[in-house]
């Protein structure tokens, strides 16, 4: 590589000037594997030619991630974001989803902003999860509204109203998650109270001010209020068969019933047309959002040849070319140089050969990992 650019290494031989290309596009796989050797070369350009990165000849390609397919046509979709989107707005075109006690409906654009929504709650509900170790227990803080510090706030004998419906309902669940105790306590120093559990393992999991005061946790509830409306369930799901919508396409399309040759009487819709259609119509019920979302999902995806790229060498010369390659199409990221002491301290921290810092920077960031390929 180094003979290709062109520039020669280290501070005697190194010449930016000699380099012999105006880009340099980093493309590796999709994966955790191309991740990280897309990480070493990042970490060889910065230690030994940081010039080509500060005069911006150092890029990142940017393949896609999925391809989906129907047919003759192709899409290609660049990430995970990009591909719920697509599905669910796919998805909505044919289905409604009521929900509540009421039945309120939702349908077309309404659903399809609905579920693009609830996947980025059900993302940040699972990293604060991922503290708490029981879904029915994290559920339980948006529906009771704790966001505020105050909402933990309150003199020593006396918890505040979020706090003691929060214990109470904590206590209600103890029996069938098989939880050891559930008490409630109190910070003399902070004068903040908190609820405090102890699992079916005997790990102790605490929610307090500590816990919703956290990234993930305030980007959790900002989330929920957006769709807090449509959360009720039970989600009735009616699926209407394409057959069924051509149909009924077709019949909505006679304005006006013609007169028969026999008898000169308007005929009307044919007496089964109804059982068709209502055959034809597929209901469902679920409990909760997250089986919700995985439903929609599971529907947008059908009919459609779905495939997830997790390495270059999974594509055809073509596609590679239509994705990645043509300059006319392609996209890529230029990799820039805005905070060097920033750069220095990561790339020492998790390139170098601390051992112990790597370790404590994985442990204090290891809940706010994103993309995890195992």
């Amino acid at each position: 590589m180094i003979t290709a650019l062109g520039t020669g290494i280290g501070k005697d031989d190194f010449d930016p000037a000699k380099l012999r290309y105006g880009k340099i596009i980093l493309m590796t796989d999709a994966d955790v594997d191309g991740s990280h050797i897309r990480t070493l070369l990042l970490t060889f350009f910065f230690r030994h030619m940081q010039e080509l990165i500060k005069r911006g000849h150092v890029y990142i390609a940017q393949p896609p991630l999925y391809s989906i397919k129907k047919g003759k046509s192709q899409q290609y979709i660049k990430d995970d974001r990009e591909f719920v989107r697509v599905m669910v707005r796919r998805a909505a075109e044919g289905l409604t989803v009521r929900y509540g006690e009421g039945a309120a409906k939702l349908e077309g654009a309404p659903l399809a902003k609905f579920m693009t929504t609830l996947n980025e709650y059900l993302g940040f509900f699972d990293k604060v999860d991922k503290r708490l170790r029981n879904e029915r227990v994290a559920a339980l803080l948006p529906k009771l509204g704790f966001a505020q510090r105050s909402d933990f706030e309150g003199d020593k004998k006396t918890p505040p109203k979020k706090i003691t419906q929060l214990e109470k309902q904590l206590k209600s669940l103890s029996k069938g998650f098989g939880f050891k105790s559930v008490e409630l306590s109190f910070d003399d120093e902070h004068n903040l109270w908190e609820a405090r559990l102890v699992d079916a393992q005997g790990a102790e999991r605490k929610i307090n001010w500590a816990l919703a005061s956290t990234p993930e946790y305030r980007q959790m509830i900002s989330k929920y209020k957006q769709i807090e409306e449509h959360m009720e369930p039970p989600f009735v799901v009616e699926t209407v068969a394409k057959a069924a919508a051509s149909e009924e396409s077709a019949e909505e399309g006679v304005v006006e019933p013609q007169p028969t040759a026999q008898t000169g009487k308007k005929a009307g819709k044919s007496p089964g047309s109804a059982a068709k259609k209502k055959a034809a119509a597929e209901v469902v019920e679920k409990e909760t959002p997250r089986e919700l979302f995985d439903h929609v999902l599971t529907q947008g995806r059908k009919d459609y040849a779905v495939q997830r790229y997790k390495g270059l060498g999974e594509m055809s010369s073509q596609q590679l070319w239509e994705t990645t390659l043509d300059p006319e199409k392609r996209t890529l990221l230029s990799v820039k140089l805005e905070d060097l002491a920033e750069c220095e301290t990561i790339f020492t921290t998790l390139m170098g050969e601390d051992v112990e810092a790597r370790r404590k920077f994985i442990e204090e960031n290891a809940l706010d990992v994103k993309n995890l390929d195992i």
